[in-house]
Parts: structure tokens; C-alpha cells; sequence
């Protein structure tokens, strides 16, 4: 080493170096150049700043080197025997894969395109000769700086992966959970149709549906404030409450009434439930339903090939306001066969294109405005919002329902499940429940006596039968006996509402006197068996002898219950004043 050297190296040892050592990390240098002198210079300097120093002579040893001491910083030549420093310093750089090895090239080339290609093949900065110990040791310090960062930005985004992916694995766990509790009941029934996309694993829409006990289809489709697991949650108790009240045999402002309860009870101030519910009785003739924030529900006439109603919402979304103040405004159709209802959440018209445009109310309607036929509609409409939409990406969940009201098309076998009845019932048996003012309020007694009815083994497959047998009956003695309703009332412009808002003042009017007695007898046959009902109510009754030549007219019955009931009973028979009626049903088993 020549003394002018001895004593530079001496002097920047000497001096306050500008490198502090990182005690809690292992730094290593590795020296890659041909020549001794420079070698030792760099070692010395390096191992006075806290490395441990590794040399190599040419660039095959630097790639062994790297390999089997995994240096923290290189110094490379660039002229050197067997490699060169930007043969080495590419093989280095792909060994390092993702781990960032900080390399300075000390060269004396000058040549600018030759230093050019020291940052092409990998390098991360160059000095060249001779070159000041200070500023080299400023890049080392500044470079070591920056691949701690790069480790610390690696742990880091490494320890985000293991922690996403734990909560992939639990949203996984929950989105299965979630799925298996709000299921979507009947959904497969030939005669729906449906999209559910959401905008993330969890859906703020909800799409339900279930039959009812009497044969009919109760739907549900909700949209909850926001999106993902916030917005989801308030779907497991609609969708426990919808499941149960339809089993119940409750009716469209019953389930809406309990629906509203519980989501007021849980939801916090700024989350509420766009919702639509809505029945279709068992005959595919009658739609009811109670439409809350959500956008237009619409009624597709298969004859005419054109939007027959177009129902916007009037009443507030669930969880708003509490029961009192809640309006259960009902809205009641006659359905043609084959006629279409649609169903859609606002992700549907709020849709937007590459433009950022909507594609709006005004563009929905208009492809229920083309002509097409009924069956052609469902796939008609969600095509023109894929075309509309193009590229762009999913603002927000999107849900679009078709129910086709074809009785015939809707038709399935009822599933019974022998080990229902999980107690030995006799063969013949009778029971009887007496029913007052606050038990019309409070229960649901044909949910109870069918459920009752139906544990007999064979019965199960006649449920839809004995709900609506009973649930007729049972209606039929409250409305128009016990309270006195006028079924005509219903044949009156927005009737049905009037007549539910009669049946509840009458209902909170009604003495303790009021009452309602339902009698079970059931008689075992060789092939199945015979099951009386007795209902006697506390109402004037009606002169039934002179109604017999045409008992259609009877005011007990409001259009479709007689004739129903007819087809269903083997016989029925009134007695007393009008306000005692039998009807036996006759089953056999399968």
C-alpha cells in the first residue's frame, strides 16, 4: 500500500464515521475486485464501520460468496478474469430474487455508456477512480438505510398476507355459516328466476323465498344500508324471523310488522332495510304485497307484452321508525297466467357505464317497452345492462327477480320426513282450544293446530290442505262472526286495506265476551283416516237454510274461500244460527 493511501485510509478512520452500526442487524460486506491493494483499502475501511468483510478476486467467486454468506452490501469491478462485474451482478441479482442486495460499482471506466450499463444490469449506484472514501461511505450508509426499509417494508407486507389470509380463511368460514342460515329456500322453483352479484363476499342484498302452509309463496328481497359484512348482518335475523312467520302461516303486514320490530331493536341509527315482501296465494291468482324503499316493482302482462303496473314504494324501510308509526300499506293484484312480477335492487338502474352515466329508471322501463314476450324478459333485461355497463366495474350489489304466475309451472311434490312425528300419537283422538279476545290478538291457533294435526304419521303430506281448511274456517268465524266484517268492503278500491284496518279496530273494540271454539276429531280408516273440524264462534250467525240453493253467496267466505274449501272438504255442514260449521277431510295415505 502506497503511504498517500496508508494515510487517507488512516485519516477516515480516524475521523467521526458517517455510518452508525445497526447492532440488531447482521451486516456483511461483500469486496468484489482483481486487484490486492484495493481489496485491502476497502476491507480495513469496512470493518471499521462494524461489517464483516468477505473478499472475492473475480465474479464467479463473488456469486459463491453471495450465495454462502448472503452479504448485505456488495462493492463490485467491473474488469475482471472468468466474470466480470456485470455478469455477476445480473446472476447475483437473480439469485437475490425479491431480497434487495444493494451493489456499487467502483470502476475505473469512464466511458458513459459503459457506466450506464452498470444501472442496466442491476446495480444500484457507481463511483469511479479515484473516488472519495467519504461519499462511498455516504452511498454504503445511505443504501443500507434503504434495504432496511425494504426488509422492514417485506416483513411487513409479509405479515399482512399471513394476516389476510387468516381472515380469507374465517371470511370463507363466515360467507358458509352465513350462507347456511340465510338460505334461499324455495329459490329453485322452475318458476323464479334470479341474479344476485355482489360487489363483495358479503352481499347487502337479500333474496329469500318460501311456500306457504297453504301452498302459496311468500318472497322477501332486501337491501341493506351499505355494503359487505356491515351491511349483511341485519340478513340473518330477517332471515331466521322471514322462514319461521311464513312456516306460521303469517301474512304479508305480519311479517312485515315482526321484520320491522327486530331491525329497529338492532340496527344502529344510520343503518336501515330497503325491503319488498310479498305473497302469492296458492292458486297463482292473487298477489299482495308491501313495498318499503325500494325501487318500482313491476308487473309484466303476458297477453299484452307490456308493463301492466309499475308499484312505486309508499311506506318507510324497516328499521326506521318503530311499529306505530310504520304503515303496512298493502297492494293487492289479480294475476294472469303466465304474467310476470320483477323484483330488483337500485344497483340494477344505478349501473354505470365507462361514461359514468347511469343506466338509469327511464332505460329500465324502456325494455319492458320492446314487445318481447314474457319468457324472453328475464334474460332481455339483464342483457341490455350488461351491454350498458361494458368494462366498467361493479358499483354496487345487484339483484334482479322474475316470478312467473303459472300455478301449473309452480307445482311441486311436498317432501315429508317420517321421523317428524317424534312421539307415538294415537290412532283416534281429539282436542279442542277455546280462543278470546287477547288470544285473536297474540296467536296464530291454525299454525298451532296444524302443526298439532299434521306429527300423525301420513298427515305431514297433507299440510297444505288442513292449513287452508282450518285457516278459512278459523278466518271466517273471526272476521265475520266474532267481528262482524262485511267481506264487500274488500271488493272496494284499495279494499283489502280498509277491511285489515276494520279487522284491527274491530279486533282492540272487542268485549271479553268474543270467543272462538275449534274442535279436532280424528277417526283412523284402513287407508289413511278422516279428521272433523268443529268451529263454533260467538257472532249472530246467518240464515244458512235460506243460502243453500247457492252457497257461493255466503257471507262467511270472500270470493275464492268457498269453492276452495268445496273442493278440499268431503262434506261441511253449519248448524245453530250460522255460527257453528263442521267440515271433515278425508286423507289417504301414499
Amino acid at each position: 500500500m502506497s503511504p498517500s493511501l496508508m494515510s487517507v485510509s488512516k485519516k477516515c478512520c480516524e475521523e467521526e464515521h458517517l455510518f452508525s452500526a445497526d447492532d440488531s442487524v447482521k451486516k456483511r460486506a461483500l469486496i468484489v475486485d482483481d486487484d490486492a491493494v484495493n481489496r485491502m483499502i476497502l476491507e480495513g475501511m469496512l470493518a471499521d464501520s462494524g461489517f464483516e468483510v468477505y473478499s472475492a478476486e473475480d465474479g464467479q467467486q463473488a456469486i459463491q460468496m453471495f450465495v454462502d454468506y448472503e452479504p448485505s452490501v456488495i462493492l463490485m469491478d467491473i474488469v475482471m478474469p472468468v466474470l466480470d462485474g456485470y455478469q455477476a451482478t445480473e446472476k447475483i441479482k437473480e439469485l437475490a430474487g425479491e431480497r434487495f442486495v444493494p451493489i456499487i460499482f467502483l470502476t475505473s471506466v469512464t466511458n458513459e455508456d459503459e457506466l450506464a450499463n452498470c444501472v442496466k444490469v442491476g446495480g444500484d449506484d457507481f463511483l469511479t477512480k479515484p473516488y472519495s472514501q467519504v461519499i462511498l461511505m455516504a452511498k454504503i450508509e445511505a443504501l443500507t438505510r434503504l434495504s432496511q426499509l425494504y426488509r422492514t417494508i417485506q416483513d411487513q407486507r409479509d405479515e399482512i398476507d399471513v394476516h389476510n389470509e387468516h381472515m380469507l380463511r374465517e371470511q370463507k368460514v363466515a360467507k358458509k355459516i352465513f350462507s347456511n342460515v340465510v338460505h334461499e329456500g324455495c329459490l329453485d322453483m322452475p318458476i323464479i328466476k334470479y341474479m344476485l352479484s355482489p360487489l363483495s363476499i358479503f352481499n347487502g342484498d337479500i333474496l329469500l323465498a318460501a311456500r306457504t302452509p297453504s301452498g302459496g309463496l311468500n318472497v322477501l328481497l332486501g337491501d341493506a344500508t351499505g355494503h359487505g359484512l356491515p351491511a349483511a348482518i341485519g340478513a340473518v335475523p330477517v332471515s331466521d324471523l322471514f322462514y319461521s312467520l311464513t312456516e306460521n302461516g303469517a301474512t304479508v303486514d305480519e311479517i312485515v310488522l315482526e321484520l320491522n320490530s327486530k331491525l329497529k331493536a338492532i340496527l344502529p341509527p344510520e343503518f336501515f332495510f330497503c325491503a319488498c315482501v310479498l305473497n302469492i296465494s296458492n292458486d297463482f291468482r292473487l298477489l299482495t304485497l308491501w313495498h318499503g324503499g325500494l325501487p318500482e316493482i313491476l308487473i309484466y302482462s303476458a297477453q299484452d307484452k307490456k308493463l301492466s303496473h309499475v308499484v312505486k314504494s309508499t311506506n318507510f324501510p324497516l328499521g326506521v321508525v318503530d311499529n306505530k308509526l310504520l304503515k303496512t300499506d298493502l297492494h293487492i293484484f289479480d294475476m294472469g297466467k303466465g304474467d310476470r312480477i320483477y323484483l330488483y335492487s337500485d344497483g340494477i338502474t344505478e349501473a354505470k357505464n365507462i361514461d359514468n352515466e347511469q343506466f338509469t329508471d327511464e332505460r329500465l322501463l324502456a325494455c319492458f317497452n320492446e314487445g318481447k314476450p314474457a319468457d324472453e324478459m328475464f334474460e332481455h333485461v339483464l342483457s341490455r345492462v350488461h351491454e350498458f355497463r361494458g368494462e366498467q366495474e361493479q358499483s354496487d350489489d345487484l339483484t334482479f327477480l322474475e316470478i312467473n304466475a303459472d300455478v301449473d309451472e309452480a307445482v311441486q311434490v311436498i317432501e315429508t320426513n317420517s321421523a317428524v312425528a317424534t312421539l307415538p300419537y294415537p290412532k283416534d283422538w281429539g282436542m279442542s282450544m277455546s280462543l278470546k279476545k287477547q288470544d285473536f290478538i297474540e296467536t296464530n291457533p291454525v299454525s298451532i293446530l296444524t302443526k298439532f294435526a299434521t306429527q300423525v304419521d301420513g298427515l305431514m303430506q297433507h299440510r297444505e290442505n288442513i292449513f287452508v281448511i282450518l285457516s278459512e274456517l278459523y278466518n271466517n268465524a273471526l272476521d265475520h262472526g266474532v267481528l262482524g266484517l262485511d267481506s264487500n268492503v274488500k271488493t272496494e278500491r284499495d279494499g283489502f286495506t280498509k277491511f285489515l284496518m276494520l279487522r284491527h279496530e274491530k279486533l282492540l273494540e272487542l268485549d271479553d265476551n268474543g270467543y272462538i271454539n275449534i274442535t279436532l276429531e280424528h277417526t283412523a280408516t284402513s287407508g289413511g283416516g278422516e279428521l272433523v273440524i268443529h268451529v263454533a264462534d260467538s257472532g249472530k250467525g246467518f240464515d244458512f237454510t235460506a243460502m243453500e240453493s247457492d252457497m257461493a253467496m255466503n257471507l262467511g267466505f270472500s270470493g275464492r274461500g268457498y269453492p276452495l274449501l268445496k273442493s278440499l272438504c268431503k262434506n261441511y255442514e253449519y248448524r245453530g244460527e250460522g255460527n257453528l260449521v263442521s267440515a271433515t277431510y278425508e286423507w289417504h295415505k301414499h
